[in-house]
């Protein structure tokens, strides 16, 4: 950058006459929002392309009014960095209603493919997909198929007829819930959420949200994959972690027809789909937010709001006085009943129906609801497209103090892998540990216990010739953990 001049721009919803414009309504780009490149991008700099893996669309849950594919959204884009232009796209989800968009940036990597050497580009899914393509034309390595999917069933939604499914690899997750595969942990949490799991749906991936019933959603909302990304090594192997855990939700009428005080607004429109209608949350990665006036003083919601923290995005989008009107609801508002907790997102947007919560399908005591393993690492050839392995990743102390070992855990945070053969990852959530694990096999090498959770990649960098390994760590996540944050660092053996 030299000047600060705008030198292109994509347009991720595209604008009357250009490309994909005819997958929305026709006048959706004035009003449809996300399908944002969150996650980040990369760029091949010897091609001078750039990749981004774009968001779901708004609303996430519901879109009556955004009927079509919906592109860009859900789409890894190739664009001249030049100019802008788009070389390739390809769409993992059409017409989003799940929040499944793009959790991290793809990776590059070059690998042998039909005798030949291919600089590719691989992409991670929520969904436990991995797609991989030819960085330059966009052809699939590996074959992905369209399949049909089921129908919605919620007047004025109109799900997509097929999506794209990916048939090597291998899914790094598990995509169907069924009964044989609830937990057996204690007679009682099988009783109690196979109870549960036979008042849901659950049919597998793509299953429309219905009005009348909860419907299962595997792997989670966190994935799958997750904004930790990736690592590769020069012989075309991909290190991959994944969550292994069912989440449920579903759809309700938004019944509100009056008009709500600005405060009130503002928070479902933007604040809602994660601290929920109702303000309750899904602690500990979505926080509660009701007394919050007795946690924390006006100023501190206040910079929490313009600035964001930790997962949270800041909006400094809204004036001094729309933070303050937010602040007047969360401080002064008590809990709602169910007669008040539709708000006015669906006025504000023209929508009849409102998300019902990122819901953790948990046994009595917690744990997932599924057998394990709840959270794994793999280690994929993408010369062939087959595992060399795949082992548990995390445990859960309880747990492990009572004999129950190797049930891996949900995971954020990525691995890095070293030209000596170490894959070192943290990103285990309940048992704060560091693990080195050997490349070629999924051997474990090493482990620590951190201060705090490790829930970041860690980086690794060389001072007089010794390499170094270091980590952030957190206790935001663990609600019985320790509360703090630390940078850590460790030294590799010298050879």
């Amino acid at each position: 950058m030299r000047t600060g001049k705008l030198r292109w721009t994509f347009h991720t919803i595209p604008r009357p006459g250009e490309a994909g414009h005819e997958t929305w309504p026709a006048e959706a780009w004035r009003t449809a929002g996300g399908a944002n490149a969150w996650a980040g991008m990369v760029v091949d700099e010897k091609r001078g392309i750039v990749f981004a893996p774009t968001g779901s669309t708004a609303y996430d849950f519901f879109g009556g009014d955004r009927l079509g594919n919906n592109l860009y959204a859900n789409s890894l884009i190739a664009l001249d960095a030049n100019t802008g232009k788009r070389l390739w796209h390809f769409q993992a989800v059409h017409h989003d209603i799940w929040d499944r968009d793009f959790p991290s940036p793809p990776v590059l990597l070059t690998v042998r493919h039909n005798g030949k050497m291919v600089d590719a580009v691989a992409q991670a899914t929520k969904q436990g997909f991995l797609f991989v393509f030819d960085r330059v034309t966009g052809k699939p390595l590996f074959p992905i198929e369209e399949r049909p999917v089921p129908a919605s069933d919620v007047p004025g939604e109109k799900a997509a007829p097929t999506q794209p499914f990916a048939l090597k690899p291998e899914p790094f997750a598990r995509q169907l819930l069924t009964e044989d595969m609830l937990t057996t942990r204690t007679p009682e949490a099988r009783a109690a959420v196979l109870s549960r799991f036979r008042e849901m749906r659950s049919a597998g991936l793509f299953v429309p949200f219905a009005l009348d019933k909860q419907t299962v959603v595997f792997p989670g909302f966190d994935g799958g994959a997750e904004w930790g990304g990736q690592a590769v090594d020069p012989s075309g192997v991909i290190y991959i972690n994944g969550t292994d855990v069912p989440y449920y939700s579903g759809l309700r009428p938004n019944k509100t027809t009056s008009a709500t005080p600005l405060g009130e607004r503002i928070y479902v429109e933007q604040c809602s789909g994660c601290h929920g209608v109702d303000r309750q949350g899904t602690p500990p990665q979505m926080p509660t937010v009701v007394g919050v006036q007795f946690r924390r003083e006006r100023p501190q919601v206040d910079a929490l709001i313009q600035s964001g923290t930790g997962r949270m995005p800041g909006f400094p989008q809204l004036s001094a006085e729309e933070r303050a009107s937010v602040i007047d609801y969360l401080m002064g508002a008590s809990r709602m009943g169910d007669s008040d907790l539709h708000s006015l997102i669906g006025d504000m947007r023209g929508l009849p129906y409102l998300f019902s919560n990122y819901n953790r399908f948990n046994d009595p005591d917690g744990y997932p609801a599924v057998k394990p393993p709840w959270g794994t690492l793999s280690a994929i050839d993408l010369n062939t497209g087959e595992y060399r392995w795949r082992v548990p990743l995390g445990e859960y102390p309880a747990l492990v103090a009572q004999g129950v070992l190797g049930t891996g855990s949900e995971n954020y945070g990525g691995p890095l892998v070293t030209r000596s053969g170490l894959v070192i990852i943290a990103a285990t959530v309940f048992d704060r540990k560091m693990r080195a694990f050997d490349s070629r096999n999924g051997a474990l090498l090493w482990q620590t216990e951190l201060p705090y959770t490790g829930l970041a990649t860690p980086i690794t960098y060389m001072i007089d010739g010794r390499q170094y390994v270091l980590i952030a760590t957190s206790g935001g996540r663990d609600p019985k953990g320790p509360k703090g944050s630390a940078y850590v660092a460790f030294s590799l053996p010298s050879r």
